[in-house]
């Protein structure tokens, strides 16, 4: 696995990031992640199988976007999971190291719902894509780079919350092939647009107006 334990236990709350507004299309083509911050690095440190190198992640209005880098463009399987209330002592601990306590994940695009102390608790999401929050994946090969799309709009089925009902949460992309790998634990806040010059300025107009009105 790419960390000592102990250095996992450092690492814990440390990799809190504001989030990137960014709308990506899932097509194999990355040239939109040119400018995107990279949140974990480490890559060559699982050696003649799936090594996590790059993550970079952003998000718009609808979609959760991840895009993750491969050094030996092994990239099957690649889970991510997500630790949707920011808790570890709740959801499923991945390796059982207490980097997070994840309730949502995907193995590929492929989604599923974890418990506290169960992988796999069998009760599922709905929403985008297909019906069962599926994510959008550029590849489903052995490829150097690839991306996803996850609805923001996904509920478990269990309650019918909404797995992204918190706007700050943790993610944890990771595989189970040959000695493991892991990324940091990242604590990502998804990111709200930027308006444009020309909205401020008629924001700023009309509340010019209403000063005026009051006086």
């Amino acid at each position: 696995m790419k960390k000592s334990l102990c250095l996992i236990a450092a690492l814990l709350g440390s990799n809190a990031q504001a989030g990137t507004f960014l709308t990506a299309t899932v097509d194999g083509s990355f040239a939109e992640w040119a400018g995107v911050p990279v949140l974990s690095a480490d890559g060559g440190d699982n050696a003649g199988s799936v090594d996590i190198g790059n993550v970079q992640i952003a998000n718009d209005d609808n979609f959760l976007y991840i895009s993750v880098t491969y050094p030996n463009t092994l990239s099957a399987p690649t889970f991510i999971s997500i630790d949707s209330d920011s808790n570890t002592a709740t959801g499923f601990d991945i390796f059982s190291v207490g980097l997070v306590g994840v309730e949502a994940s995907w193995q590929n695009d492929f989604p599923f719902t974890n418990g506290t102390g169960a992988f796999n608790n069998g009760l599922g999401m709905s929403g985008d894509f297909f019906g069962s929050g599926a994510a959008l994946i550029s590849s489903s090969g052995d490829v150097a780079q690839k991306e996803w799309a996850i609805s923001l709009d996904i509920t478990f089925n269990e309650d019918g919350s909404n797995v992204f009902d918190d706007p700050d949460f943790d993610i944890l992309i990771w595989t189970d092939a040959g000695a493991g790998d892991v990324s940091d634990p990242i604590s990502y806040t998804l990111a709200t647009a930027i308006p444009e010059p020309s909205s401020i300025a008629l924001l700023g107009l009309a509340s010019l107006g209403l000063m005026r009105r009051r006086r």
